[in-house]
């Protein structure tokens, strides 16, 4: 018995680097990992409490302080390698200058009203919307700078313009969900910001369910088509070292993600850095997923990151940040 619980402690062990391997090295990559990534990670931690008491119950000693100690470094691994627990030891110093929210609103049962309480309640300077509602220009006759594009809105307390769109006013009839750049007055200085929504490639994981074979190549095509999308996005940004700008949206892509390295690895990602917690955005009925982020250039600095409890329903949850000039 002793021998068979050394085994599979041993064997825990061996998974749980495998895991965080695999989806840190293969998201987006290898379609077993991809699923991984995009699945209820919290399931690979079950194992660790009754792996504890079975140790308590078949060993003692020297061998039990052993075995514990390999249980809880493998827990260690998934908490904070595989299932990317962050601690927030990126948070710069100083006062916060900007407070920018993202939130995907499709699903939700938002008023323009119910919004506006929230982004003054949380003291937000800038809101960056995708899946936008407020069709009916609620939020400008709330007091907000705001533009609606259609998909994707933006709601200001400073003046912005709208940069780089062909006919601007007339964005919101186009289906698509381009991103959208504007350009922000702000207490920072003039800021770039690039609102996103880009591909999911869940569609591509949803097929093996029906068609595993058929799943096989439309994960690739999604796969395709999402990268495509992120090189475009990030193509709208530019490479110069000296702007302000930041990215903010629903990627539908995890930080682990291949696609999400390729593209915008570069780039400071704001819960990574300053975030505490799983900072879940994305919810199902059994667990949840960071794919929505903000991202920002070098002049600019964190000082906080969270997720709020969505006041209105949906399954995205709003994700703030403080930004801080960097010196």
């Amino acid at each position: 018995m002793r021998r068979l619980v050394t085994f599979a402690v041993c064997a825990y062990a061996v998974s749980s680097v495998a895991l965080w391997l695999a989806v840190d090295t293969l998201a987006d990559r290898a379609w077993w990992a991809t699923i991984v990534a995009f699945g209820p990670r919290w399931l690979a931690v079950l194992p660790v409490l009754p792996l504890v008491l079975i140790i308590a119950v078949v060993t003692s000693g020297r061998m039990a302080s052993r075995l514990v100690g390999l249980v809880a470094l493998s827990a260690f691994v998934l908490v904070f390698g595989f299932m990317d627990y962050r601690v927030g030891l990126g948070r710069a110093p100083g006062t916060p200058v900007l407070r920018i929210l993202t939130q995907n609103l499709g699903e939700s049962r938002v008023t323009g009203g119910a919004f506006d309480r929230l982004l003054k309640a949380e003291r937000i300077d800038v809101a960056a919307v995708q899946e936008c509602p407020f069709y009916d220009n609620d939020m400008a006759r709330l007091g907000w700078h705001f533009y609606y594009g259609g998909e994707l809105c933006l709601v200001s307390r400073y003046p912005f313009a709208v940069v780089g769109l062909h006919d601007p006013d007339n964005a919101w009839r186009r289906s698509a969900h381009d991103p959208i750049r504007f350009e922000i007055e702000t207490p920072l200085g003039r800021l770039e910001l690039l609102n996103v929504h880009l591909e999911t490639i869940r569609g591509g994981l949803e097929a093996f369910e029906a068609q595993p074979w058929r799943g096989l190549a439309q994960f690739a095509d999604n796969r395709e088509e999402s990268g495509r999308e992120s090189r475009a996005a990030r193509a709208k940004i530019g490479d110069s070292p000296s702007k302000l700008f930041v990215v903010a949206g629903d990627f539908n892509l995890p930080v682990e993600s291949a696609i999400y390295r390729d593209n915008w690895g570069d780039l400071g990602n704001a819960f990574s850095m300053c975030g505490r917690g799983f900072g879940h955005t994305k919810f199902t009925s059994l667990f949840g997923i960071r794919i929505d982020h903000v991202l920002m250039s070098t002049q600019l600095r964190c000082a906080d990151a969270r997720v709020l409890s969505s006041p209105y329903g949906g399954d995205h949850a709003p994700l703030v940040v403080d930004l801080v000039a960097s010196h």
